[in-house]
């Protein structure tokens, strides 16, 4: 009796080939995320071609989470996909900020004219500071910096990408350290729900099997 309960807790070879199998498939999964990612950051010319994949994984996305439905997950499952895609689309929203953080140049920049927009239906106002960069191109920034107290000709301190991919800004919001560790949540949470739905797969398939027990075939005796 002992035994049979002990046995109960411990996970047949199969489980465990099958949790190794989907974590390893949650690996393949990531990496072909980084990769990609990794791939269309250098070379984009601009934030089209981040937010198209950013589009991609996302549907994706939806996709798994009907596919962990009709496998008989529970809905815990279906939310962690999401929250999943959701962490791995993120990081698309700040491209412009992680090509500044990697290779983008502190520079001083000229303040040549200002204006104030209002944003809709709020209301509410921000301050725009047209600045004319070193290389003589000008750009629209806003944020710290640029607020009441700026008049033109004054000097900000501007983020400015050399191959001019992406627009100057006045800050960086998200930089290497932060993005390494949402990346690294993301591949663990691929690495741990593959294993979970390897896992849950080899169970209903050992069930499915213990239930319907091959049938003997009759042998006739001549």
């Amino acid at each position: 009796m002992a035994g049979t309960r002990m046995s109960r807790h411990i996970p047949s070879r199969g489980l465990v080939a099958r949790g190794l199998l989907g974590a390893v498939g949650g690996l393949a999964l990531a990496a072909l995320w980084i990769g990609s990612s990794a791939l269309v950051t250098d070379r984009s010319s601009g934030a089209e071609g981040p937010a198209v994949l950013g589009v991609v994984i996302f549907m994706t996305g939806l996709a798994g989470m009907i596919a962990v439905g009709l496998l008989g997950l529970r809905w815990p499952y279906s939310i962690a996909v999401g929250v999943l895609t959701v962490l791995m689309v993120m990081p698309f929203g700040f491209y412009g900020d992680a090509v500044l953080d990697r290779r983008g140049e502190q520079v001083t920049a000229v303040v040549s004219d200002l204006r104030v927009s209002v944003s809709q239906p709020s209301g509410t106002t921000s301050r725009i500071c047209r600045a004319r960069l070193p290389d003589g191109t000008e750009a629209d920034v806003t944020g710290s910096g640029c607020d009441e107290d700026t008049r033109t000709g004054d000097r900000l301190t501007v983020h400015q990408d050399p191959e001019g991919r992406v627009a100057a800004k006045l800050e960086v919001q998200m930089t290497a350290g932060p993005l390494m560790w949402l990346v690294g949540a993301c591949v663990a949470g691929l690495i741990t729900l593959g294993a979970r739905i390897g896992v849950h797969v080899g169970r209903r398939q050992h069930r499915t099997v213990r239930e319907d027990p091959p049938q003997s075939v009759p042998v006739a005796h001549g």
